[in-house]
């Protein structure tokens, strides 16, 4: 009886310590590379007019999902998002129609 109860202990153990391995998979948090700073998504959307002349477009998707190069993201395949710095630390991307505020960590 002893030797069931440690055996399912130490298999619980195992199992325990198998869970606790690192993910392969990249759930990364929504994130522009801009001026050579990477941005993440505050999920906030804000009312702001952006000048036409500060509109800039992404130009790559970031495939290991940590952007490397300015106008890269990690958040939509198709090129060309719409985005913008404003007030100087703040950078809005058009999503879903509204301009989303992503910041620097």
């Amino acid at each position: 009886m002893k030797k069931l109860i440690a055996l399912v202990l130490a298999l619980v153990c195992v199992l325990a310590l198998a869970g606790c391995g690192k993910s392969k998979g990249g759930d990364y948090p929504a994130t522009i590379m801009v001026n050579g700073t990477n941005y993440y998504s505050t999920d906030n959307a804000v009312s702001v007019e952006v000048d036409e002349s500060a509109i800039q477009y992404t130009t790559s998707y970031a495939e290991n999902g940590i952007p490397q190069k300015d106008g890269e993201a990690n958040f939509n395949r198709d090129l060309g998002t719409p985005y913008a710095v404003i007030e100087g630390d703040r950078v809005v991307v058009l999503m879903n129609n509204e301009w989303i505020v992503f910041k620097a960590k």
